[in-house]
């Protein structure tokens, strides 16, 4: 608003030059005088204007920074409290450090409008923060408790491990029987199929002969893949069917 002022009286100069030098009379000392001032005392609020901004900034920078070395406090915390070497005065430090943020942040939105997102947004984290450093506190003031309780939870893991390990065994054995289930089932799939290539039937005029030596043909060809898929499944007898098949194919 005040850049759009300034440039507003540098026009008036301007114009007031410009009118005054074509209509051939001199600038009133006073006006100029006048116009001069505005624009002296705009200038120099403008200027305040942005070092105040610039110190605003600066001090939104500085926040973001402290922010940054608080999670990385944080971060740190929660390991020692993982390896149980966490102390309270670790807590005591960092809740320190977002205090001073807090009265930083009070301090902004007092001073600047034009930062209260930032602020609200700040402030949202900030509780995040306070939220997880409290859950660590308690987590470390329990902690002997803690070691008792966790001793008892693996106990009971792993008799559940034993307990899993046990119905694991249970299931692949089944798994095993199922397999070879349904092996045996590719394989009679197969006796079927070579059966019926085996059962075609004599005929006397040439053109049905080819049509039953076509037919043996398929079912040959339908015996082998499921004697092929059979021995994928770990059926051994699978392996002479199929050469047996192919043989029978060679003499048709």
């Amino acid at each position: 608003m005040r850049t759009l002022k300034i440039a507003a009286i540098w026009a008036c100069l301007a114009l007031v030059f410009s009118c005054d030098l074509e209509m051939g009379e001199t600038i009133s000392k006073a006006s100029y005088d006048k116009l001069l001032s505005e624009y002296n005392e705009l200038s120099e609020s403008a200027e305040a204007t942005r070092a105040e901004y610039a110190a605003q900034a600066a001090a939104v920078d500085n926040i973001l920074q402290e922010l940054s070395q608080i999670s990385g406090s944080t971060v740190s915390l929660r390991t020692d409290v993982e390896q149980g070497t966490a102390r309270l005065t670790q807590v005591e430090q960092i809740q320190e450090s977002i205090d001073g943020i807090k009265g930083k942040l009070d301090r902004l939105e007092k001073e600047s409008a034009q930062y209260r997102k930032t602020v609200l947004s700040l402030r949202k984290v900030i509780l995040e923060k306070e939220a997880e450093i409290e859950q660590l506190k308690a987590e470390i003031e329990a902690r002997d408790l803690t070691i008792t309780e966790q001793h008892k939870t693996i106990s009971a893991q792993n008799e559940t491990l034993q307990s899993q390990s046990e119905t694991i065994l249970v299931q692949r054995e089944n798994l095993r029987a199922a397999v070879q289930e349904q092996a045996q089932m590719l394989f009679q799939a197969g006796v079927d199929f070579e059966d019926l290539g085996d059962s075609a039937p004599e005929v006397r005029r040439r053109k049905d002969r080819e049509k039953v030596k076509n037919l043996s043909r398929e079912m040959y060809e339908k015996a082998i893949v499921y004697y092929r898929m059979a021995q994928e499944t770990g059926y051994p007898e699978a392996a002479y069917r199929i050469t047996q098949v192919e043989e029978k194919m060679a003499k048709l």
